[in-house]
C-alpha cells in the first residue's frame, strides 16, 4: 500500500495525444474525501476505512499518466467510496443506492473545508 504521506495534491498530467489537455489531480484530497465518505456514509470506523482503502487498487495503484487520472475522474468520490466499502455491484448486491444522498454535496464541501483539502479533486485545462 502507498503510505498516506505519499499522496499529494497538485499532480499535473498531460494528454499524450493532445499536449494542450492537462489535468491537475489533487490526489491527497481525493483519497481523504473517499476516506471521509466511507466513515460517514458507510458507517465504518477510521481504522476500518483505512483497512479497506489499503486493499483497494484504485487507491494503491500508482497514478503515472493522464489516462489513469481520467479513469478516476469519471466517477464521484462517493461511488469510489461505496465500491471500496461494499464491493462490486454494491447497488444490486447490497441495496445501496448508486446515487449520493441529498446532503452529499453540502457534506463534501464542508468536509473539504474542515480538513483543509482542495475544493476539487480534478482540475481540467480549459
Amino acid at each position: 500500500m502507498m503510505h498516506r504521506d505519499n499522496f499529494v495534491d497538485g499532480m499535473v498530467f498531460q494528454d499524450d495525444d493532445d499536449p494542450a489537455e492537462t489535468v491537475i489531480f489533487n490526489m491527497r484530497s481525493w483519497v481523504e474525501v473517499i476516506r471521509g465518505i466511507i466513515v460517514h456514509y458507510a458507517n465504518r470506523t477510521e481504522a476500518e476505512a483505512d483497512s479497506q482503502m489499503a486493499a483497494a487498487p484504485v487507491i494503491n495503484t500508482p497514478v503515472t499518466n493522464y489516462m489513469a487520472v481520467i479513469s478516476r475522474s469519471h466517477e464521484l468520490e462517493y461511488h469510489w467510496a461505496m465500491l471500496i466499502a461494499y464491493g462490486e455491484q454494491y447497488w444490486s448486491t447490497q441495496g445501496i443506492s448508486p446515487e449520493p444522498p441529498e446532503d452529499y454535496l453540502e457534506w463534501e464541501t464542508n468536509y473539504r473545508t474542515k480538513h483543509k483539502l482542495a475544493q476539487e479533486s480534478f482540475v481540467f485545462s480549459e
